[in-house]
């Protein structure tokens, strides 16, 4: 789905585009979108409302940038108004509010480009509010929920980062600690984060999944080194190098290798969070904005694929209602988030592209907005699970291919 699908739709998009949302609805099985509550509707226009009042000195980009500097203190201000916890358990900090407050609050953040959901307040909270120890709940949960605690993912190596059963940092147990020697890569935030959000290995090689742990492991640690690695999109990754890094055993979430289950269930939890619609709307609005502007959008070729991309960006909306749903229900969503990371990105970069497809070269200038949308835009075919590894479960679970 890199290409444009330029002979799909050109001889009937002026037929197919406004029906487009609802074909594809009908493909994944998302026969109706979800209704949400009024409450929740409320507590959208109260964080747009926020969002208003606080964006002045925004940065148009911030929810491209790392999270630190304003970006680290807007998580403060959103964990001050008790928003950073607002699906957790009331018995754990948080207000006890369904998946869909959650989703709303980071989907308008998407919209007004403030910023994306930091790792701690989900996968990390969620695994250690079901699997933590009390002393774990009581050192971690207040500090993230105040938006003030940080955490980078340990999960990619160099020779595993699609395939994470087959990493190899070593975590060997001695006198009550875990000694752990390896290297992690493509770890965002691992820079400036104050914990590192560590899978490794006690089993063996062989042992594939069976054999993972969790650890939460200060970047103070002595023994831990990290080093930049620059991207095409302006961002800084990290390679971490961990030698002989001293980790007390009581930093151990859940029991020793049964980390595959913890994290594939926290990925699970936060389907509802990936690749949020109000990113492709605040995306497609400004696209618009330089169509009228840029006397582009008077060209008839230029007004289908308007209208066509408009109209898989309601359908992502839709789907994304779904996977909200399903959340809510604790029904299993893992399919439809594939589905919908794979149209999501090729969306991102067919909406960043379209300009320099119909020739408007100025946007190929360093520091054009839509220059710098189709850099950040080759990021999201990686983030969150390529667009390979999506189409491999597609290809498995929908159409009964491969093992």
């Amino acid at each position: 789905m890199s290409d444009w699908p330029k002979r799909s739709f050109t001889r009937s998009a002026n037929l197919l585009a406004p029906n487009i949302a609802a074909l594809y609805a009908v493909i994944l099985g998302v026969v109706s979108v979800v209704h949400l509550p009024g409450t929740e509707q409320e507590f959208r226009r109260e964080v747009q409302a926020y969002l208003a009042e606080t964006s002045d000195g925004r940065n148009p980009w911030q929810y491209f940038r790392d999270r630190t500097g304003p970006t680290a203190d807007l998580y403060r201000q959103l964990g001050n108004r008790g928003w950073i916890s607002v699906s957790w358990p009331v018995s754990d900090g948080g207000a006890g509010r369904a998946a869909d407050f959650e989703y709303a609050l980071w989907d308008e953040m998407a919209y007004a480009r403030a910023a994306r959901p930091p790792i701690a307040a989900g996968m990390v909270a969620r695994s250690i509010i079901e699997h933590g120890s009390q002393r774990q709940k009581d050192w971690l949960l207040p500090g993230i929920a105040e938006g003030s605690l940080s955490f980078a993912l340990g999960y990619s190596e160099p020779e595993a980062g699609s395939d994470l059963t087959g990493l190899k940092t070593r975590a060997r147990r001695e006198d009550g600690c875990y000694i752990v020697t390896g290297e992690k890569r493509w770890t965002s935030d691992a820079h400036h984060a104050q914990f590192l959000w560590l899978l490794c290995r006690t089993g063996t090689i062989k042992s594939r999944s069976r054999g993972l742990t969790l650890l939460v492991v200060p970047m103070s640690s002595p023994g831990i080194e990290v080093f930049p690695i620059e991207t095409l999109d302006g961002h800084r990754l990290n390679e971490v190098r961990l030698t002989d890094v001293i980790v007390p055993i009581e930093n151990r979430i859940g029991e020793e290798g049964e980390a595959w289950a913890i994290i594939q269930a926290a990925l699970t939890r936060e389907r509802h969070l990936q690749l949020l619609p109000g990113r492709l709307r605040r995306d497609m609005d400004e696209l618009n904005d330089w169509a009228a502007k840029s006397g582009y959008g008077d060209r008839e070729d230029v007004k289908v694929r308007l209208s066509v991309l408009a109209s898989w960006v309601d359908a992502v909306a839709a789907t994304a209602d779904a996977i909200v749903a399903c959340t809510i229900a604790n029904q299993d969503a893992g399919l439809l988030a594939a589905r919908q990371k794979i149209v999501g990105t090729w969306l991102v970069q067919a909406i960043s592209r379209l300009p320099f497809d119909v020739g408007d070269t100025r946007q190929l200038v360093i520091g054009e907005p839509f220059e710098f949308m189709w850099r950040e835009s080759i990021l999201e075919s990686i983030a969150g699970g390529t667009s390979q590894v999506m189409a491999g479960m597609v290809a498995r679970r929908a159409l009964g291919l491969g093992s």
